[in-house]
Formats: structure tokens, sequence, C-alpha cells
């Protein structure tokens, strides 16, 4: 028996150095990232000025809507990969053989809540201070208190959400909280997403809507962390000493709350977050990020709502009827399409005027998260590729359903962008809404990829080096590299006055939805075998 003890008591030992080995790794790495992407960024931030030297006044004076919003963002997805994920995570043989045996379930839960709370802590610390060194470069106050501002508010951020994320793995899986953490979710996904909407209004405005500052600094610990940070940014907020007594006060209760409630957590949600978790560790190593992804989804819950539009009298608006049912039943994706189309527009509202880096720089900005816009509505046809069973019904060819699925998003985001570009008034905006027909090819290019084949993966060897990376690059980022390609020069020489003309124009960008698009049916055929 002693013997036994022995031995387990020397894997155990094995183990936490090798967790410990794990944790140092990510934070050498987060370290060695952010010291080769910090001074590049404050670099590009000291290029954003005018030409009579001053800096950008948008950019200072909107940190007091743009920080809380961000905040609030991350704190939300923290949150959230805690229904498939979680802070407390165990491997496979602990939840098997460890939980199930009569010990103290506090000396094993205790201590992976405390390492993950540890490691955001530092993480999101980290995080704030690069902010605030490159707002440092932006507005030319004071870096050290800028940085640790910004360190404050992002570990302050990141043990809160942390905390709530343990206390969602602790109740989550109870039947009568579950309709309830729904309607929490959606709650906080639409705060979060007026918070952006107002942040992005800001930024196109040049100042905050009047009260909309005041009302996000104020709004939760996500503006509580924000305010000393905005004041040192030289922003307005005058109480922030109340406010980051009540960022610690909150983060102290929900950590305090965590504590508590982490010994509880049932074994049958440890057990399915393990699993989860080995299979997306499984697929980023195949480099399969589309199963990845489809990980995640397993623990996911059924809809809140079996909500649906009425049925379409033709048979040919069948597919897009589906489409749009699907979205409406998963309200996220269009809220979060909604979210990058402002920041879209917000890019091409704010860059300056007259110059060929920062015009450049926006533009391909813009259009990618146009692109993540189009990526979020188009996940109807990305579930039809991943399983064609869906789509043997309907009369139509691999290829030509691929075609189909670009009817609702093409709709949605022209509607978005067209509001953005009626509220701000510029002709970059009004570009945004011709790229339309590419970003949605280009989203279906993406949707209908497959599975990555292994000589990407693998490479070819060549005097300068292997070529696996490039391949990955190239398979992966295809769909919104052509995109970008094709249509980043035109809204790049409209933000620069430079615009070959209307018609010109017009038919520049029609050239370029028409290739994504005809990109896209090609790539359904051959994925469907020519179906």
């Amino acid at each position: 028996m002693s013997e036994a003890l022995a031995y387990l008591d020397d894997a155990r030992r094995a183990g936490t150095r090798s967790r410990r080995r794990s944790v140092a790794t990510t934070l050498y790495a987060l370290a060695l990232t952010a010291a080769v992407w910090v001074p590049g960024l404050m670099a590009l931030a000291r290029t954003l000025r005018t030409d009579d030297g001053v800096r950008l006044p948008v950019l200072r004076d909107t940190l007091s809507v743009t920080v809380p919003a961000l905040l609030a963002t991350a704190l939300l997805a923290v949150v959230r990969s805690a229904r498939w994920r979680g802070p407390v995570l165990l491997d496979e043989p602990a939840v098997q053989w460890v939980l199930p045996r009569p010990l103290a379930r506090r000396r094993v839960l205790l201590p992976r809540f405390a390492t993950a709370a540890g490691t955001a802590a530092a993480v999101g610390a980290a995080a704030g201070a690069a902010l605030g060194l490159v707002t440092h470069a932006l507005t030319a106050r004071p870096w050290p208190a800028l940085t640790a501002a910004g360190a404050w508010a992002g570990a302050a951020t990141a043990l809160t959400a942390t905390a709530c994320g343990a206390l969602v793995e602790r109740h989550g899986e109870a039947p009568a909280a579950g309709r309830t953490a729904a309607r929490l979710s959606g709650a906080a996904t639409a705060a979060v997403l007026a918070g952006t909407a107002l942040a992005a209004t800001a930024v196109a405005r040049g100042r905050p809507l009047p009260g909309s500052a005041g009302a996000l600094l104020w709004s939760g610990p996500w503006g509580w962390a924000a305010q000393p940070f905005v004041r040192a940014a030289g922003g307005p907020a005058p109480a922030w000493p109340v406010a980051a007594a009540l960022t610690a006060a909150a983060a102290a209760a929900a950590t305090t709350a965590a504590w508590r409630a982490t010994p509880g957590i049932p074994t049958a949600a440890l057990r399915r977050r393990a699993t989860t978790a080995a299979r997306m560790t499984a697929s980023l190593f195949s480099l399969d990020l589309r199963r990845a992804r489809a990980a995640t989804r397993t623990t996911a819950r059924r809809p809140l709502t079996t909500l649906r539009l009425p049925m379409p009298r033709s048979r040919h608006l069948v597919v897009p009827w589906r489409d749009a049912t699907a979205l409406l039943r998963s309200p996220g994706r269009p809220a979060m399409a909604a979210g990058w189309l402002a920041a879209a527009v917000a890019l091409t509202a704010t860059s300056p005027a007259g110059r060929t880096g920062p015009a450049v720089l926006a533009a391909v900005l813009a259009l990618a998260a146009a692109y993540l816009a189009a990526a979020q509505l188009a996940e109807p046809a990305r579930l039809d590729s991943d399983d064609p069973r869906r789509g043997r019904h309907l009369p139509y060819s691999g290829a030509a359903l691929a075609l189909w699925h670009a009817a609702v998003p093409a709709a949605l985001l022209t509607a978005g962008l067209a509001a953005g570009a009626a509220l701000c008034g510029t002709a970059a905006a009004w570009t945004l809404v011709g790229c339309v027909p590419g970003l949605v090819g280009a989203a279906l290019v993406s949707a209908h990829r497959g599975a990555l084949p292994p000589r990407a993966a693998i490479g070819t060897d060549t005097p300068f080096g292997n070529t696996a990376s490039f391949q990955l690059v190239g398979w992966y980022l295809r769909g919104p590299l052509g995109v970008l390609a094709t249509t980043a020069p035109a809204l790049a020489l409209v933000l620069l006055g430079r615009s070959p003309g209307p018609a010109v124009l017009a038919g520049w960008l029609a050239a370029a939805g028409a290739a994504q698009l005809a990109w896209a049916r090609r790539a359904a055929r051959r994925l469907h075998r020519g179906g």
C-alpha cells in the first residue's frame, strides 16, 4: 500500500511540474509576443498624426466609451467560453479516476481555479499595459500612469471574468438555471452590443453622444475598471478613485463566490468539458480549425426559442427562408455581424485624409471587419458544407446551393452598411456597400473550403525553406485574401480622395464580386464532387 501511495505521489508531482512548465511556457510566449509587437504598435500609433504634427483628437476624446466597450466585450467572451471550457478544467484521467473516488474535491478543484485566475490576471495585466503604451503613443500622456492604469483594468476585468466563468461552470448545468442563464446571456450580449454601437458612433462622430460616456463608465465593473485609464489619458473621469474601489470590491466578491462554488461543480460538467478540450486540442494539433470550432458546439444548449418565419410560397425562397430562420434562432451571429459592420464603417470614417499609409491600413482593416461580419452571416452555408446530408432534399446541386446561400448575407450586409453610410455620409462608407458581393463570395469560399489536405500541412522543401506555413495561410485565408486583393485598392483610392469615378468604381467592385462568387461556386462544386 505504501508503495502504491508513493507511486501516486510521484505521479502527482510530475503532473504538477508539467502543468507549471506549460503555464510558464505560455507566459513566456505572451511576453515574447508583446516584446515584438508592442513597439511596432507604438510606432504605428505615432504615425497617426495630422500634417501639423497634432495627434488625432478623436482617439483621445472617445476613450471614455471605447475602453468600457472593449472591457465589456472581453469579459463577455470569457464568460461565454465557460459554457464549453470553463476556468476549472481537468484532464480526462483526473475526471475518470480521481473525482469518482471518495476524496476531498476542494483539493482537486481549487488549485485549478487558482491557477486559472492567476494566469488570467497576468494575461489581462499584460494586455492592459500594452494598451496603455499604445495610448501613450497616441495621446502623449505620461506612460507610467497609463501603463499602470491599463494593467489594473486588464487584471481586474480578467479576474472578474474568470470568477464569473467558474460560477457558470458550477450552476450552468442545472435544468432550472438553464433558461435563466440563457436569458442573462442574451441580455448581456445585447448590452455589450449597445455599448459597442455607442463606441462606434462616438468614433464616427469624433465625440461621444451626450450622456453615453457617463452611462458606460458607471454601467458595471467594465466601466469602473476603465475610469482610472480614462483619467490617465486625460479623459473625463473625476470620480475614478471611487470607481477603482468598486472595481476591487466587485473582483473580490466575484472571486470569493467562485472560490466557494468551485468544489460543487458537477462531475458531469467537468467530464464534458474535459472531453471537449481534448477534442479541440487534437483538432488544433491536426490544424483542422473547423473541427475545433465544431467541438466547442458540442456543449451548446438547444435554442431558447423556436421562432420561425412564415413558410415561403415559392420554392425558390426555401433556402433563404431556412438561412434566415437559422440566424433568427442564433441571434448572437447577427449581433456579432452588426458589431463588425459598425467597426468597418467607423474605420472608414476616421481614416486621415490624404495620407497613403493610414488610408491603406484603414481600407484593409475595414474590409477585414466587414468580411468577419459576412462570415458570421454565412454560418448556414458552412453547416451545409460540413454535413452534405442537410441539403440532399433540396432540388439544387452543391454549386447552386452555395449561391443560394448568398441571398440572406448579401441582404443583411447591404442594409447594415447602407445604414452606417447614411449615418456617416462619407464616400468610403458607401464604397463598402459596393463591396458586399465580394465579401459574401469570400465568406462562401471559406465556408466551402473543406478539410485541410495533408500536402498543405507537410509543404515542399525549397532552397528558401519549407512552404508549409505559406500553404497553410493560403488555405485558411484564401477567401479574405482574395477579397482584399480585389477591393482594398478601390477603397484605399476613395479614402485618399482619388476615386476613379462612380462608373469605373461600380464596375470594378461588380467584377470583383462576380469573381468571388464564381470562385465560391467552383469551391462548392469541388467539395461536393460535382454534385
